[in-house]
């Protein structure tokens, strides 16, 4: 095994992926479709109690300062089958395009804030701005959840997404995805 000592910057930072990919859906008040929309692999669940979901975004990200504002925002979770539109989304900028226009998206709008959605999910989340946290090169915003939209085909009795149901989209770095194998087993708590 080889040891890289780490200054400012690290050579390799992909250690911790495959990820979920979340793809985080915002107003923006300069498009005429008024959506962007921008996948982030860096999320997280952050409190049961308050629901409180959180995306790293950087400030070079056009989404980044849509969210500064202080806008509620959606994330919505997709399979492997729209790996090409998310790697799309991810592959542009909606400070240069529109990306709705541009990709002949449908957007659909939340129930509980007007957030943008796209269709084909197998979840997504409604979120208020709750915090912003600086955290190096990129800015933690955390989201409490304020409703929640689940295709049923894709849980299991306990609410767990399975590889069998869906296949979930994992992001492996450089454009590489993925998705679970669908073999699972449920281990029995010790």
């Amino acid at each position: 095994m080889r040891v890289q000592r780490v200054g400012a910057k690290l050579r390799r930072y992909f250690h911790y992926y495959p990820g979920t990919v979340a793809v985080i859906g915002v107003l923006d008040p300069e498009k005429e479709s008024r959506a962007n929309f921008m996948p982030a692999v860096w999320n997280a669940g952050l409190s049961f109690a308050p629901p409180l979901f959180g995306v790293a975004v950087s400030p070079k990200r056009h989404s980044y300062r849509l969210l500064a504002e202080r806008r509620p925002f959606s994330v919505s979770f997709f399979s492997f089958e729209h790996a090409e539109l998310v790697a799309a989304l991810g592959g542009t900028s909606g400070r240069e395009i529109d990306k709705v226009k541009a990709f002949g998206l449908e957007v659909g709008w939340g129930e509980a804030l007007e957030v943008p959605l796209l269709p084909g999910a197998f979840a997504a989340y409604e979120l208020e701005f709750w915090n912003q946290v600086p955290t190096g090169d990129h800015d933690l915003f955390v989201g409490r959840v304020r409703a929640v939209w689940e295709d049923e085909a894709a849980f299991d009795e306990e609410g767990v997404p399975t590889p069998d149901r869906v296949p979930a989209l994992l992001y492996y770095g450089r454009f590489l995805y993925g998705h679970p194998a669908p073999e699972t087993r449920r281990i029995k708590k010790p």
